[in-house]
């Protein structure tokens, strides 16, 4: 397989003089581009009611940068080769376990690798060790179960620190994540079906003091051992609908549990707003669908049903998640 990706943002800051304001001095005008290059060779090996997988994979990414103010320009490249297998086993048509291994990669952004003054800055890409283990079974033609254990250990992670706050706004080091995950559905025959899934991560620690990208500097706060900001031990997604002809109607809850927003793990809130600890929520959404005939349909969708106000970020400050949407629709396939 092969791979290639070209990106181009225009980006314009203008400073107005009041909140509605549309017209200002103009205080950012960027042009940043990146042309990306991916290939992979892989192949299944069948081994009776084995498969082994073999995957290499590179990566080349060029990044530029040019501040349209001031004339300079930066420019970088990222390129990385990563291996990879992944194994299964069919003992019956009703069980899969699975098992698999690979290297992970991830570039930094153009705007975090190049400045707007075109001075380039040593960002690492992300790179990981990922493991995952596994089963998914079909007790029966109505019910499909899964389950799977992973691990990730990063040998960097790249990660936004308080900017209101004036913490720095990228840092990097070390970091494990390693928990469970769980996914069902059922059908029945009365046209009732439900599914759900569940993620438990019990660990996302800093594996070592992060660092500021520019000066080294260890952040605030962090040391080995903290839980990485943003990452709720519990999320879980559970739905309920009916089915029947050409009607199909669902009902959704989705729940994410408490969250540090920095390093240091504050579980007060401060008074600007700008750390401490996130609340759980939970918000419930609903859709409807109705289809004429097998061309032509209707929907109706809801998110976040009863207009909830919950905090999801506080890295600029406190942001709030989406209020209540409603939107429909029709779909006509061709």
């Amino acid at each position: 397989g092969v791979r290639m990706h070209y990106e181009e943002q225009r980006r314009v800051q203008i400073n107005a003089t009041s909140p509605t304001g549309r017209t200002g001095a103009v205080a950012e005008n960027n042009l940043r581009e990146t042309k990306a290059f991916s290939a992979y060779v892989s192949n299944r090996f069948d081994i009776g009611k084995f498969s082994i997988t073999p995957i290499i994979r590179h990566e080349d990414i060029d990044a530029e940068r040019r501040n349209r103010l001031t004339g300079d320009t930066g420019d970088t490249r990222v390129s990385k080769t990563t291996p990879g297998i992944g194994i299964t086993w069919n003992p019956s048509d009703a069980l899969t376990v699975f098992a698999g291994a690979h290297k992970g990669f991830a570039p930094p952004r153009v705007e975090d690798l190049i400045g707007g003054t075109g001075t380039v800055t040593e960002v690492d890409p992300e790179e990981s060790t990922n493991f995952e283990l596994g089963a998914r079974v079909r007790p029966t033609d109505k019910i499909s179960l899964q389950a799977a254990y992973f691990r990730s250990d990063f040998d960097n992670l790249i990660a936004v620190g308080s900017i209101a706050g004036g913490n720095t706004p990228l840092s990097q080091g070390k970091a494990l994540f390693e928990g469970v995950e769980f996914s069902g559905q059922a059908a029945l025959a009365s046209g009732a079906f439900t599914r759900v899934a569940y993620t438990w991560l019990p660990v996302a620690e800093q594996s070592t003091p992060f660092r500021n990208v520019a000066t080294q500097a260890v952040i605030a706060g962090s040391q080995s051992g903290l839980r990485q900001p943003y990452t709720s031990r519990n999320t879980l997604t559970a739905a309920a609908g009916y089915e029947k002809g050409s009607f199909r109607g669902e009902l959704e809850a989705q729940y994410v549990g408490r969250q540090f927003s920095d390093f240091a793990n504050v579980i007060d809130p401060t008074a600007d707003g700008q750390r401490g600890e996130i609340s759980s929520y939970t918000i419930w959404n609903a859709s409807l669908n109705y289809r004429f005939d097998r061309a032509f349909s209707v929907f109706l969708t809801a998110k976040n049903l009863g207009d909830k106000t919950y905090i999801v970020d506080r890295t600029r400050g406190i942001q709030v998640g989406m209020p209540r949407l409603v939107f429909a629709g029709i779909r006509y396939t061709f």
